[in-house]
């Protein structure tokens, strides 16, 4: 083992032992959707393998088996939410151990670990049982066996992201779009892109990842059970043909602030694709579309008649605590965006560049607006900036490395 490594496993042992005893042991009462999701678990815990009924009738619209896993936890350790809390944590700490087996260096590391570590929802959903460190969990090792070019295993932790939180799906669709991408961008013939894309056998893992989502809503006839869905009104919102602008502009103010603004201030190196000379005819049109968004479609919690929260999420809540409202702070997620836009507007952004523009349009769908929905697109961008082919400063440090060697 390298130094760094050990290094930074001892401090990073230390800093989740001293937030486990913080945190009381992770044995404190049931948290926020605690309340409802440890009865669900009670439920699956009765029925190890879950039964046609159950899994059409259990009373979440998340896909069940972050549930099913749960179960299987307190029947091997006990009946008790802090087994399930201490699963998240340790998988938390896990994500942090993957990042820091797959990192080439120090430096690269403590930059994606501190850039996970400030989004504030990676701590919140750590030291709760919230499913997110599970499915975020299952999305990481699919890109780490893409990464290394075993589809087949992808595939599976795909479809066991998919079968933990439905929008998963984004990822293996994320892969796609890259992969067939430049058979479009430098289309020449319809028989040409096709025998390039038939060149690349293993896409089909990725469409039977994908496939997985099409199961679900053809066994439940929905997006999740069906009497869940109708009483948290998901027909009012995420099944009709409606949209939200206003979502997209706040998670994309969102990304700027937890992912470009660290970026370019731990690494101190600039990024902006959008300023090179090919790219600034379109930079106005971005320009004018934020504006516009601002404008007409402001970024503010809807209402869709089940939930009732006040604002977007902790960004938005704390610019609120310190007076910042309306128009500021509309302008203020303008800017942001403007950031995220800068960074990743460009073919050249590659595969960054697909996770951002899909992920960003599927949070225009969402039920709410709430920044942790980001938590696996921020955590994946990280996780590309420990990989070389996905991450423009490697180019940038190994060419600096190389001249000072020939100086």
């Amino acid at each position: 083992m390298r130094f760094y490594r050990l290094v930074a496993l001892l401090i990073l042992g230390v800093i989740y032992v001293l937030i486990f005893l913080y945190r009381g042991n992770l044995a404190f009462t049931l948290f926020g959707d605690e309340v409802h999701f440890w009865p669900t678990v009670l439920l699956f815990s009765k029925e190890p393998i879950p039964s046609a009924h159950l899994l059409n009738n259990y009373p979440e619209v998340i896909a069940p088996l972050p549930f099913m896993i749960a179960g299987w936890v307190i029947n091997a350790f006990g009946h008790s939410i802090q087994y399930l809390r201490i699963l998240n944590f340790g998988l938390s700490f896990g994500i942090l151990m993957l990042f820091l087996k797959l990192s080439p260096n120090a430096g690269r590391f403590w930059l994606a670990a501190l850039g996970l570590v400030l989004f504030p929802y990676y701590y919140f959903c750590s030291t709760i049982f919230y499913t997110d460190i599970v499915a975020l969990t299952f999305i990481l090792m699919g890109w780490v066996f893409y990464i290394k070019k075993l589809h087949w295993a992808s595939c599976l932790f795909f479809i066991a992201a998919i079968s933990s939180r439905q929008y998963a799906v984004v990822f293996p669709a994320i892969i796609l779009c890259y992969e067939i991408s430049p058979a479009v961008f430098r289309f020449i013939s319809w028989q040409e892109s096709v025998r390039w894309v038939l060149k690349k056998p293993y896409l089909i893992y990725y469409v039977i990842a994908g496939l997985t989502l099409i199961g679900w809503v053809i066994f439940w006839h929905g997006l999740g059970p069906a009497p869940e869905v109708a009483r948290q009104k998901y027909n009012d919102t995420v099944h009709k043909l409606t949209y939200n602008p206003g979502f997209v502009l706040y998670a994309s103010a969102c990304l700027g602030l937890y992912y470009v603004l660290p970026e370019l201030l731990l690494t101190r190196k600039l990024q902006f694709y959008a300023l090179e000379s090919k790219q600034r005819p379109w930079l106005i049109g971005w320009v004018m579309l934020i504006g516009l968004m601002i404008t007409f479609f402001p970024a503010q919690q809807m209402y869709d008649g089940f939930f009732v929260v006040k604002n977007l999420g902790f960004f938005d809540r704390h610019l609120e605590l310190i007076g910042i409202v309306g128009t500021a702070k509309q302008l203020i997620f303008g800017a942001l965006m403007l950031l995220t836009v800068l960074r990743f507007a460009s073919p050249k952004s590659g595969l960054a560049g697909w996770i951002v523009l899909l992920n960003l349009i599927l949070m225009g769908k969402a039920h709410i607006g709430w920044d942790k929905y980001l938590l696996p697109t921020i955590a994946t961008l990280w996780f590309i900036t420990l990989v070389d082919k996905h991450w423009p400063l490697s180019k940038i440090k190994k060419e600096q490395s190389l001249t000072a060697v020939s100086v």
